[in-house]
């Protein structure tokens, strides 16, 4: 069955989410500090300041939970997230990291589709060689936010990138990106950053996410990439599946989940017992039912999907 979903935006420390209104038509576009959809998130959004706010969980359009509905948490999480201001500089957990230290059975490998960036877009990520363990907590104790930067690679963005960001990898996303983030189903990450671009400054549990401040520079990996290197780790290249159906990431770079695009009449058999969808652009007809461009959509228990239409693309994530 396919289910509509609400809009299910939570709090982040930086500032965004205009894109995400344009891309659902609305009339008046606003930024804030609710820059992501989550979804069919079955994971509550970690923000320290905002216990009593419960945020993160996704629901259908009907009012139902996603986790009511299929009675277990999901294997993927997938999420709109737009940004005004470059987010602060992180790395998450690998998976074998999260179930030693973390009491989490998922880490937080991700992958970042960019549906709509402006012209100067950019993102960071991995080690330039020869940063080692000790120069990275010197930057931190000093909070040599420049110097952290410049240790890391820089890319720019365009709308139809891929990029994969394996646990411990740092990174940070930079302003002007909208995409579609598909992930572990978790909000487990460290920061090095105190204080935001936009000058938040971030609590100490958001920085250490629980594990202390010397325990957090584990969770980083050290490797050192030359351009050639970190390019050929974190961008996959697209996968033609049939005429109209592409494997954005999936087998080659990672076992962890899928993402697929879809942008014109296919016949699609999944491979799991959920998916995720999102209407990236114009309209399509998904057995027998139109959805428009910013509708997000879950999947459950169904074998195929049939897709019709002109002119549109869908993302679909397992």
């Amino acid at each position: 069955m396919i289910y509509r979903l609400q809009e299910n935006r939570a709090f982040r420390s930086y500032i965004g989410g205009g894109r995400i209104d344009k891309l659902r038509g609305k009339g008046i576009t606003q930024s804030g500090n609710f820059p992501e959809d989550w979804t069919a998130s079955t994971v509550r959004a970690f923000n320290p300041g905002r216990e009593d706010i419960i945020e993160g969980y996704g629901r259908t359009v009907d009012g139902d939970y996603i986790k009511d509905l299929i009675g277990k948490d999901m294997p993927i999480l997938v999420k709109l997230l737009d940004s005004d201001e470059r987010l602060v500089i992180q790395a998450h957990p690998t998976r074998e990291f999260a179930k030693e230290h973390m009491n989490s059975n998922v880490g937080k490998a991700e992958c970042w589709y960019f549906i709509d960036t402006d012209e100067d877009a950019h993102v960071y990520a991995g080690f330039k060689e020869g940063i080692t363990r000790e120069k990275w907590i010197e930057m931190f104790e000093s909070q040599d936010v420049e110097g952290m930067l410049d240790s890391l690679h820089r890319f720019n963005a365009k709308t139809g990138d891929c990029i994969f960001i394996p646990g411990g990898l740092p990174h940070a996303i930079g302003g002007g990106c909208l995409m579609v983030e598909l992930q572990e189903p978790s909000d487990l990450m460290v920061i090095p950053e105190r204080v935001t671009p936009s000058g938040r400054v971030l609590a100490e549990a958001k920085l250490h996410c629980g594990l202390g401040f010397e325990k957090m520079f584990d969770v980083f990996d050290y490797s050192g990439y030359d351009e050639k290197g970190i390019r050929e780790r974190l961008m996959p290249k697209r996968k033609a599946i049939s005429e109209n159906v592409s494997l954005i990431v999936g087998e080659g770079t990672t076992d962890i989940f899928s993402m697929y695009e879809i942008s014109g009449d296919a016949e699609f058999e999944l491979s799991s017992e959920f998916a995720v969808m999102v209407v990236v652009e114009g309209e399509a007809y998904i057995d027998g039912e139109l959805y428009r461009k910013g509708e997000t959509l879950f999947v459950k228990d169904e074998k195929k999907l049939s897709f019709k239409g002109e002119n549109f693309a869908v993302a679909l994530c397992e």
